[in-house]
C-alpha cells in the first residue's frame, strides 16, 4: 500500500509541474493574442479603416475558423462541397472581423489583462478569463473569457465570451432559422446562407 501511495504521488509530482507548464504557455499565448488583436490596434484617433487591416491579420493567423464553421454548420457541413465551405469560411470570417472591430472599439486605449486559466472538459482544451480594465477607476470593468484549444505545438482561439456572449453560439443560433429556411425553399442551405453574410457584410462596410 506505502508503495502504492508513492508512486501515486511520484505520478502526481510529475504530471502537475507539466499542467502548470500548460497553464502559462496558454495565459502567455492568450495575451499576447490580446495585446496584437485589441491593446496594439484599437487606439483613440485612429479610424476604423486604420483598424480593420491589422485586426484582420491577427484575427485569421490566432482564430480557429474551420472548427468554428463546422460548430455554427452542425449537421449542414457534412459532405458539404469544400467550395462552399471555404466560401462560407470566408465570409464569416470577415463579417466577424467587421463585426468586433467595432465591438473592441468601445475598449480603445483600455487595458486588457489576463487573469485567470482553467482547463476544460476536453483534452487541449482552456477557458481564458480576462478583463478590460477601465483606466480611471470611475467605471466598471469588462470580462472576456477566451476559449482556447491546443493545435499541434500551437493555440488556437475557437470562441470569445464577451460580458457573458458567446459569439461561436450567438451565430449558431441566429443561423440555424436561415439554414432551415434555405432547405425548406428547396435552396443550397450554406451557399444561401453564405450570400446573406456577404450581404451583412456589404452593409457593414
Amino acid at each position: 500500500m506505502k508503495k502504492l501511495i508513492a508512486a501515486l504521488a511520484a505520478v502526481f509530482l510529475f504530471v502537475a509541474p507539466a499542467f502548470a507548464d500548460t497553464k502559462a504557455d496558454v495565459k502567455t499565448y492568450t495575451q499576447h493574442v490580446i495585446d496584437k488583436a485589441i491593446i496594439d490596434v484599437f487606439k483613440k484617433g485612429t479610424t476604423l479603416e486604420q483598424r480593420i487591416p491589422p485586426f484582420r491579420e491577427v484575427v485569421k493567423k490566432n482564430f480557429d475558423f474551420g472548427y468554428i464553421a463546422n460548430f455554427i454548420l452542425g449537421t449542414y457541413s457534412r459532405n458539404l462541397d469544400p467550395k462552399d465551405k471555404a466560401d462560407f469560411i470566408d465570409a464569416f470570417t470577415e463579417l466577424g472581423v467587421q463585426s468586433y472591430a467595432r465591438k473592441f472599439a468601445n475598449y480603445a486605449d483600455m487595458p486588457v489583462v489576463v487573469e485567470r486559466v482553467e482547463m476544460g472538459k476536453k483534452d487541449g482544451e482552456f477557458f481564458v478569463d480576462s478583463k478590460v480594465k477601465n483606466p480611471d477607476g470611475t467605471g466598471r470593468d469588462y470580462e472576456i473569457v477566451w476559449r482556447v484549444v491546443k493545435v499541434g505545438d500551437g493555440y488556437k482561439v475557437i470562441d470569445i465570451v464577451v460580458e457573458g456572449v458567446s459569439m461561436a453560439m450567438s451565430y449558431k443560433n441566429e443561423y440555424a432559422q436561415a439554414l432551415k429556411e434555405a432547405a425548406g425553399e428547396d435552396k443550397p442551405p450554406v451557399p444561401t446562407l453564405t450570400r446573406k453574410i456577404r450581404e451583412r457584410i456589404s452593409g457593414l462596410k
